[in-house]
This record gives structure tokens, sequence and C-alpha cells, in this order.
């Protein structure tokens, strides 16, 4: 049925991409289904209690400011437990000056589109990548320039070739753990990188959701350390505390900080003062690396079962990236399977998942499958596996059948 204000939507709006992921959600709540399909943490580990007390002491000790409007950067001292903990952690030597506490990380995704993208800018992207960013760029008219990612990086030959041969505005990267890929770039690729940033001016969008919750080898620093005059590097609560906090933050190149915070006023005004608030709390009054450390532990056994059972339940030539951080594991399927009619199946005996062309912007990605593994249960992980498996050989055989009788 036509949507009868449809002609009236803008072009910049029928431009943005539907999330299947979204669609994918609303069928995955029913309590019976295995969802693989959400990007979302395990809410065991939400630190209900001492959220709870936080909150109770901000709103007892502070409430009629806290419930007030604010100004449009952001807490002070929030940017500075900010700053400290990352100069701390790699090295770095960020002044909470330069700092904006956004509305989740995915604000600064719409920010930077709106503040740089015109009709037909040019835009780096890794194929894949996540669809929250198509979706908050798509809506500016951008023309998307893909760049292949391989198992340490992004083809360095083809950003150098996309800088010499396109207008280039900036490239949007996930250097930690990419969704949906869980790839990690590597030391070499990130100075890489970097050093073609420096050469031809190029403006980096670093997304970097997830790198507290590496949970083995040594943390890699953000790009951001190598060429911060050229690098807009954006970060989450989300995945280190609760999402529906709606906490992120960015760290910006010191003449872009008063440009992304009118552009930011354009949209909320400011983020969530009680927020904040009680995030800091919470912050300055536990032990946040003890509360990391629990959730490291936890997503490195399930994505480890994860692997076991993708071997044991799954056809052997589906092949599946081993990530050490993040919360999704990336599948490709062998020829003769396709994800998008296996999704249905699936979905109809109990398991989702999000087919993969849902992260690329070509039509691409019949061939593979995103995969969560941090909100499932060992126990769901096995018989969501079993079910798959189940779905794949039975779609196969069909195949096989209906050629031999063609």
């Amino acid at each position: 049925m036509k949507n009868q204000y449809e002609e009236k939507f803008s072009k910049n709006y029928r431009n943005i991409p539907q999330s299947f992921i979204r669609e994918i959600l609303n069928v995955a709540s029913r309590g019976d289904m295995i969802s693989f399909a959400g990007g979302l943490p395990n809410p065991e580990f939400f630190p209900n209690r001492e959220l709870a007390q936080s909150a109770e002491a901000v709103l007892n000790g502070s409430g009629d400011r806290v419930l007030q409007y604010a100004g449009s950067q952001g807490l002070h001292p929030l940017r500075e437990w900010i700053a400290q903990r990352y100069n701390r952690k790699y090295g770095l030597s960020i002044a909470p000056e330069n700092i904006v506490i956004t509305s989740g990380s995915q604000q600064t995704l719409d920010v930077v589109a709106k503040m740089f993208i015109e009709p037909g800018d040019g835009i780096v992207i890794e194929k894949p990548t996540y669809l929250g960013a198509l979706q908050a760029m798509s809506g500016y008219l951008p023309r998307f320039l893909p760049v292949d990612l391989m198992n340490d990086g992004p083809d360095m030959d083809r950003i150098g070739h996309l800088c010499r041969e396109h207008v280039v505005k900036f490239m949007y990267c996930i250097p930690n753990f990419q969704n949906p890929s869980g790839i990690c770039y590597n030391s070499e690729k990130r100075q890489m990188i970097t050093d073609l940033s420096s050469r031809y001016g190029l403006l980096l969008l670093e997304d970097d959701p997830y790198n507290e919750i590496r949970f083995e080898g040594d943390d890699l620093p953000p790009l951001y350390r190598y060429v911060p005059e050229n690098v807009l590097w954006t970060g989450s609560f989300s995945k280190m505390v609760a999402p529906g906090l709606r906490m992120g933050w960015v760290v910006l190149p010191p003449g872009l900080v008063s440009p992304f915070i009118r552009a930011k006023q354009s949209t909320d005004l400011h983020s969530n003062n009680l927020s904040q608030y009680v995030l800091w709390h919470y912050l300055t009054h536990n032990n946040i690396d003890e509360h990391l450390e629990c959730i490291r532990i936890a997503y490195k056994n399930q994505c480890r079962a994860m692997q076991e059972m993708i071997r044991m339940y799954l056809p052997g030539e589906v092949e599946c990236t081993c990530p050490d951080e993040g919360m999704f594991i990336w599948l490709t399927l062998p020829e003769g399977l396709n994800a998008e009619e296996l999704v249905y199946e699936c979905i109809r005996k109990g398991v989702a998942f999000v087919p993969g062309r849902s992260f690329f912007t070509n039509g691409e990605g019949d061939l593979h499958i995103r995969m969560n593994f941090s909100n499932s249960l060992v126990e769901s992980i096995e018989k969501g596996m079993k079910i798959m498996g189940t779905v794949m050989e039975s779609v196969r055989r069909e195949k096989v059948c209906f050629m031999n009788n063609s």
C-alpha cells in the first residue's frame, strides 16, 4: 500500500536505505526466537544496580541542575574523564576542549555528514561497512567509493587511487573489529592509511565503538594517534556500560570543534544532561576496568563457542572470520547458498541473522551473513547453529534435485 505522504518526501530522505536489521529485530524480539541479528551487548552485564545508585545520587544532590538545559559541548568532567583515560591508554595528548559529547556515536556520523557532504561528493568506505553509517550519510546524497577489506585492513592501493582520481571529502572507517566483518587493521595498515591521509589531506572519520572490549592480544592505537589533525575519532559508552544511555563522544581537530557544535545544535541543542551526569558519577565511583574484564571474558567464551559450532554444524565450505574483539562473526557462504533466501527459512524455524547485502552499497553480499555472538548463551548458540546447518543442507539438496530434474 502506497504511503499517502510519499510524493512529499525529499530526495534526501528517499536515498536513505531501509534497515533490514531493524525489521529483523522486530521478529527477533519474539520470546522463542534465537537471534544472532542485532549488534546488542549482553544485558547480563549492564550495571543496573550501580547506575541506579548513581542516578539517585545525582538527582538527590543536583536535580535542579541536571534536569535543566545544558551546554552543547557536553559535561566538562565527563570530557576530562575521556581525555585522561585515552591519553593514558594510548599515549595521546587529548584536551577536553577538543571533545564533544554526543547522543551515541551514531550522532557523530550524522553531524559529520551534515557538515561535509554535498550531493555527489566522494566518500571512501570499507566494503562491507556499517549499515548505520550508510543510513546517516545517504540522506546527504554522496557518491560512495567502496574499498575492499582484506584480513589485515583495507586495500591501500585502492584508497590511494581514489584519492588521486576523485575529489574525496573523507573516508569512513572502523579500524578496530569492524562491523560487520570483525576485521582489525594491523599496525602496518594503520601506518599506511595515516601516511595516505597526510599525503592527500584525506580526512578520516574513525568509528571506534569496540576499543574497550578486546578479549585477546594487545591494544592497537587509534588512527588519531598518528595524524590527529586529519582524524575525527568517535567512540561510545554503549558497549562499555549500556546502550540505553545514548552516550558517545568525538575527539576533533581544534578547527572542527566549533563547526561540529554548530551542526549538532541544529539537531538536539545538547546531549541528554541527566545521562551525562549519571554516567560520569558511575565512572568515577566504580571500577570500570573490572566491569570490562567481565564482559571480555564472557564475549571471548561466546565468540569461541560460535566459531566451534560453525565448524561443527554448518557446511564445511562456510568460512568465518576469527575476531579477537567486538561482537560479530562474518560468514562467507559457498556458491549455491544465498543469505537472502536462507534468512526467511531460518526465521520460520526460530533463528534470525542479518544477510550481508545490508552492508554493501552496490547490491553485493548475497554470500555473506553477519552473526552476533555477544547476546546469546552458549546453549542458544549451539541450538541456533544446528538449525542453520540443517536449513543450509536442505536448501543445497533442493537445488541439486532441481538441477538434476531440469
